[in-house]
Parts: structure tokens; C-alpha cells; sequence
């Protein structure tokens, strides 16, 4: 048997049923299979351009046909930006995906993000005392006064290569076990050896971690650069798994998706994916806690520290923002110049992305962009 490797660094997906998908759609909806059969059918080979998977796993079955009209996939999410990301130096993709840099533009801009304790980089320097061998970042882990801790890549989504960093006997636990502190390591090493991050671990409040136990769950929030400055485009919560340290779907385990409102209250909860998912109405931890009506801490201040931080990127219309609500307040633990509204939004609202609305903000988002950075609007594809 293959041993379980100490960092996941991939998401394989899970064999598609699609006969049971189908079943299962038919019995939601009312169809019959053989209409669930060809409305997939013009999804994957028409305009809408989903895979077999997309259809299911994002709702692409769901409501009117104009309602389904506005699922997108990965294939439209990839072109989404286009047109909302300048062109030439004020493009600062590369500094968005970097968490250690962005961190630095956020703090000295009076905003709050995780507390860098360490890092490891073979080649990269985060920091003056950078850890660059093996050997260095296992003595570190190895000295209990560092811990506890939280990895995580400097360069990454979907908090692959993500692990909280505790004491355990005869090692570090990593969240699901222990394993020693060179293993780890050389782990690390193999896998991020352009640099990997060891922040302090982030606490929620005790009704936080009431609702979704103690890994911590952060909130999207993105904004759309309109007139009159960045706005709120949308948000949604993630909450992880029970008994997991992140937010995304790990070891089969389905995450949770939250649609927040503009008052930040919560107004429809998904437990993994649209065709055997479930929608939730109150907590998976405490289940006598309500999910539905519940708003969160701080919401105007979320908002605003998005906003504020969006003025930073003025060749960026379009920006998602990852923030954790800690002991401390609300804290910025990283930003997406392409965030994809495939996996976040169109499960937590249960709803296509490329509604009217949305299109009609982009678009204005677009020109707007064009018109602040000096250059032309570029022509998206139609779908």
C-alpha cells in the first residue's frame, strides 16, 4: 500500500457516475432522463462549453434555461479576465500570486495580514532570515517555542500544500497525524522549493469556531472596480470540512459554501457539489447553531479593507480577496487576480456567474478599466 504523502499538492477528482447523476438530477428537477440527457448535451457541445463533470458538479441543470445559460466552466472562467487586467507594468498578477510580497504592500498600506514567523525558500529570499536548507527548517520546527504555526505555499491556490504546524510527540502534527520534523522537511523542500510560508496560526472567535470548528474558514470578497472607486461584486464564506485545518475539499471530504449578502448575512449554505450535495441550514459542528440569517463580524469593516486594498491595484478591475475573521479582526491571508467564480460563487449562490447583472457590471468594469489605464478595450469572446 502507498503511503499517504505528508503535503497534498494535488486534487484528484473523484470518478463521475454520470447514470447516477442523472438519476439523481431527474429526481431534483422533475425531468426526465432523457431531457437531462440532451440539455447536457447542448451544455458540453454548444455555446456553454462544460465538461460532462461541470454540468453536474456546477449546477448546470439548474432553473430556467436562460438560469443555465449563465454556468460557466473552466473553459469561459479562463477568459473571464480578459479586458479586466491591464496590460504592461500596471498587470501585477505576478505580485497578487506571490504571498509574501503582497503581504508586504498590505502592511505598509495599514492593512492586517498573517504574522510571518518563518519561511523556507531553496532559491528565494522571504525575508533576511530565510530558511534554504532542509536541515534549517526542520531545526526550527523542531524547537517547540516556534510552534504552534501554519504553513502554507508562497505561490499556491486551493490550500494545496496547506498544514497547520503543532507539537506532537515524537514530532509536528500536520492536522491529521504526526510526522517527524526532517520528513516534513524534505517534503516541503521537494514540493515548494520556491518558497513556503510558516505564519502564525489564526484563531476565530469562539462563536466562529462554534459554527465550523477550528480550521479556519475565509470569506471571498470580491470586488469590481465601478464608478466612483471598487465596489462589492459579491462574497461567500468557505467553511472546512469537520474536522479539517482548511477550507477546501480535501481527502473526500466536502467543504461548505456560504452566499453572504451586501449586509454580509448568509443567505443559502452548499455542502459539496451541486448534484450530490446537500444544502445546509445550520451548522455542521454545533448543530443547534443556525447558518441561515447569521451575520458575520465586522462586515463593514471586511468590506472596507477590500476596498481599500483594491485602490492599490488600479490596473486590476476585478479582485478576489481571502479574509479570515480572527481574535485580532478580520485579516487578509491572501488576494486572486483571476479568482474562479466556477467553484465559489455558482455553488454557494446556486446560480451561473454570467447572469445579466454581472455581465452588464463587467462590461462597465472593462471600459472603465480601459479608460483609467489608457488603453484600448480589448474585445472579449462572446460565449
Amino acid at each position: 500500500m502507498t503511503a499517504r504523502p505528508i503535503l497534498q499538492t494535488d486534487i484528484p477528482a473523484a470518478p463521475l457516475d454520470a447514470l447516477a447523476a442523472v438519476t439523481r438530477v431527474a429526481e431534483v428537477t422533475g425531468q426526465t432522463p432523457a431531457s437531462i440527457v440532451l440539455d447536457m448535451s447542448r451544455a458540453v457541445f454548444g455555446p456553454r462549453r462544460l465538461s460532462l463533470r461541470e454540468y453536474f458538479e456546477l449546477g448546470g441543470w439548474i432553473g430556467t434555461p436562460e438560469d443555465r445559460q449563465a454556468v460557466i466552466g473552466k473553459k469561459i472562467s479562463q477568459r473571464l479576465p480578459e479586458g479586466l487586467i491591464a496590460t504592461g507594468p500596471m498587470n501585477q498578477t505576478a505580485l497578487m500570486d506571490d504571498k509574501y510580497l503582497s503581504s508586504l504592500v498590505l502592511t505598509a498600506n495599514g492593512l492586517s495580514v498573517p504574522t510571518l514567523k518563518a519561511a523556507f525558500g531553496a532559491f528565494t529570499a522571504l525575508g533576511k532570515d530565510t530558511l534554504t536548507t532542509p536541515e534549517a527548517l526542520a531545526r526550527w520546527l523542531s524547537d517547540p517555542g516556534n510552534l504552534p504555526a501554519f504553513g502554507k505555499p508562497n505561490i499556491g491556490a486551493r490550500a494545496l500544500g496547506s498544514i497547520p504546524l503543532r507539537t506532537a510527540e515524537g514530532g509536528i502534527d500536520i492536522g491529521d497525524r504526526a510526522v517527524t520534523a526532517p520528513a516534513l522537511a524534505e517534503a516541503v523542500a521537494k514540493a515548494f522549493p520556491r518558497g513556503w510560508l510558516i505564519q502564525e496560526q489564526l484563531r476565530q472567535p469562539p462563536e466562529i469556531e462554534a459554527m465550523i470548528g477550528p480550521g479556519v474558514g475565509s470569506i471571498r470578497v470580491t470586488s469590481l472596480w465601478e464608478e466612483g472607486g471598487p465596489q462589492l461584486m459579491y462574497a461567500a464564506w468557505r467553511h472546512p470540512p469537520v474536522g479539517a485545518w482548511v477550507d477546501a475539499t480535501i481527502l473526500d471530504r466536502p467543504n461548505v459554501f456560504c452566499a453572504v449578502d451586501a449586509s454580509g448575512r448568509i443567505l443559502r449554505a452548499q455542502q459539496g457539489l451541486m448534484h450530490n450535495g446537500k444544502t445546509l441550514t445550520h451548522s455542521l459542528v454545533t448543530p443547534s447553531m443556525p447558518l441561515l440569517g447569521f451575520t458575520l463580524p465586522w462586515w463593514p469593516r471586511i468590506v472596507d479593507i477590500c476596498l481599500t486594498g483594491h485602490r492599490l491595484f488600479p490596473g486590476h478591475a476585478l479582485i478576489g480577496w481571502d479574509v479570515v475573521l480572527t481574535e485580532r479582526g478580520p485579516v487578509i491571508t491572501e488576494m486572486n487576480a483571476r479568482p474562479l467564480h466556477m467553484l465559489l460563487y455558482q455553488r454557494a449562490f446556486a446560480r451561473g456567474y454570467l447572469h445579466a447583472e454581472h455581465r452588464q457590471r463587467l462590461d462597465l468594469a472593462r471600459r472603465l478599466l480601459a479608460e483609467r489605464t489608457g488603453q484600448a478595450q480589448r474585445k472579449t469572446g462572446k460565449r
